[in-house]
This record gives C-alpha cells, sequence and structure tokens, in this order.
C-alpha cells in the first residue's frame, strides 16, 4: 500500500510539473525575449528583426546568418501565446519568403517576409488557379516592417499569388 501511495504522489507530482513547465512556456511567448528564444531553439543564432500583429496572432521576422525567415504565434489565452508555424527553411537574404496565415473562425492572409531592406513596396496579384480569374491586386508597403500582410478575398481552395518587390 505504502509503494502504491508513492507511486501515487510521484504521479500526481509529475503532473503538476508538466501543467506548470506548459504554463510557463505558453506565458513567455508573450514577450518578444521569450519568441526570440524558442526561434533560437529551432534556427541557431537566430535573431528576430521585426514583428506584426494580425488578429492577436504575432508574426516575428527572423534573420539566421545570411538567411531569413519567420515564425507565427498564435493567442491561446490573455497574455500566453504558442508557436503555431514556421515559414519552413530560412531563405537567402535577397529572396522573399511568403506563407499562408489561416486563421480558425477568421480571415486568410498571404504573409510577405522581405530579407533586404531595400524593397519599400510589393505589388500582389491573386489568381483563382483553375479559372484564371483575377481576384485581387493589391500594392502593399513594407518600408517600416519588412513584413506584409494581405487579406485575401474572396477565399478560394486553390490561388496562384504572384509577387514583384520594388
Amino acid at each position: 500500500m505504502k509503494k502504491l501511495l508513492i507511486f501515487d504522489g510521484i504521479i500526481v507530482v509529475f503532473c503538476l510539473y508538466c501543467i506548470f513547465s506548459n504554463e510557463m512556456e505558453l506565458r513567455k511567448m508573450a514577450t518578444v525575449e521569450g519568441r526570440q528564444e524558442v526561434i533560437a531553439e529551432k534556427y541557431e543564432d537566430a535573431e528576430i528583426t521585426s514583428e506584426k500583429e494580425v488578429e492577436g496572432y504575432i508574426i516575428s521576422a527572423y534573420e539566421q546568418r545570411e538567411k531569413h525567415g519567420y515564425a507565427v504565434f498564435k493567442p491561446v489565452e490573455e497574455g500566453k501565446y504558442d508557436l503555431m508555424t514556421y515559414s519552413g527553411s530560412p531563405r537567402e537574404k535577397s529572396r522573399l519568403v511568403n506563407g499562408t496565415l489561416d486563421i480558425v473562425e477568421g480571415n486568410s492572409y498571404e504573409v510577405f517576409v522581405c530579407g533586404e531592406e531595400a524593397i519599400e513596396y510589393l505589388d500582389v496579384t491573386i489568381r483563382d488557379t483553375y479559372t484564371g480569374e483575377l481576384l485581387q491586386q493589391e500594392q502593399i508597403s513594407v518600408k517600416d516592417f519588412c513584413i506584409a500582410v494581405l487579406k485575401r478575398d474572396p477565399v478560394v481552395w486553390a490561388w496562384q499569388t504572384d509577387v514583384i518587390g520594388y
């Protein structure tokens, strides 16, 4: 009986540790320093260069040596965030990194991250892949953040995005 109580005690302590540890990790990602730490765990020497908030989600652009990318942190509760996704393998700074941010019960966005400060704006064209119909054509400034976000409207299942930076 004594062994069973000790075993139960160990399980309870382990569960409490897991809950507390997860809670602290979610709170840590609410700060730039915490997000920086999370990104650096995956990409050594990576540093956040800029951030942009979209519907409560935080897009963190980062540089790693001569490459760059971005990570998205989603809100889970007030003051708590969790890592949602990375942009994939970092790319050379001369290339634009882009992806999609789909918010549950929300909007869909095209995300563009520049690696060179020389780019001032992007010309973005979105077409329906099946019909070729022009869905959206926008000019987006990236002067301040080097992060551009375009709300995709209307949402379609298959689309093609063409981007030219100036």
